[in-house]
C-alpha cells in the first residue's frame, strides 16, 4: 500500500510538485537528481515542470531566481579570478589561457542573464526591386509555379503583368 504522507512525490499535486523541483534547482541541485527525488521520468521532466512554473509565476519570483542565478555567477567569477592571480603569481602560463577563457564565458552568461547584451544591428540592404517581383523571381528560379499574384512584368513570359500591383488592393 502506498504512502499517505503529504511530502511523498506520489501525493503531490503537478504544481506542488513543481514548485519543490523549482526549489531544489534553487538550493543548487542538478536536474537528475530532482527528477530521482520527485519522481519525474527523467531530467527533462523536472526541467519543463520547473519551466512552465516559471513561467506562470508572478515576475517578482522570476526575478528572485535570475538574482539567485546572478549571485552564483559572481561566486563563480570571484573564484576564477582569485585562481587566475594564483596561476599568474605561479607563473603557470600555459593554465592562464583557459582560466581567461573560463572568465569570459562567466561574464557572457551573466550578460545574457540579466540582458546586458546590446541588440545586434542588422543592415539590410535594399536594391530597389520590389517584394513580389523578388519573390516571383526566386520561384521561377527554384522551380516553383508563381501563382497570379505574384505575376510582375520580370515573371511573366511575355513581359506584361496582368492586373496592376498585386500588393495593392
Amino acid at each position: 500500500m502506498g504512502s499517505t504522507s503529504p511530502t511523498d512525490p506520489k501525493n503531490l499535486d503537478a504544481s506542488e510538485k513543481a514548485r519543490q523541483a523549482l526549489q531544489l534547482r534553487r538550493d543548487g541541485k542538478q536536474w537528475a537528481e530532482i527528477a530521482d527525488e520527485l519522481g519525474y521520468k527523467d531530467p527533462s521532466g523536472a526541467y519543463r515542470a520547473a519551466k512552465r512554473l516559471l513561467d506562470r509565476t508572478e515576475f517578482e519570483a522570476v526575478e528572485e531566481y535570475r538574482a539567485i542565478e546572478a549571485d552564483r555567477l559572481d561566486e563563480a567569477h570571484r573564484i576564477q579570478a582569485e585562481a587566475l592571480v594564483q596561476l599568474a603569481n605561479s607563473r603557470a602560463l600555459d593554465a592562464i589561457p583557459p582560466a581567461v577563457n573560463a572568465l569570459v564565458k562567466i561574464s557572457d552568461r551573466r550578460s545574457k542573464l540579466l540582458g546586458l547584451d546590446a541588440p545586434t544591428r542588422v543592415d539590410v540592404a535594399h536594391s530597389g526591386e520590389d517584394f513580389a517581383a523578388t519573390a516571383a523571381r526566386l520561384m521561377k528560379e527554384i522551380g516553383l509555379a508563381v501563382p497570379s499574384e505574384f505575376q510582375t512584368p520580370d515573371a511573366t513570359e511575355g513581359g506584361e503583368q496582368d492586373g496592376g500591383d498585386p500588393w495593392v488592393r
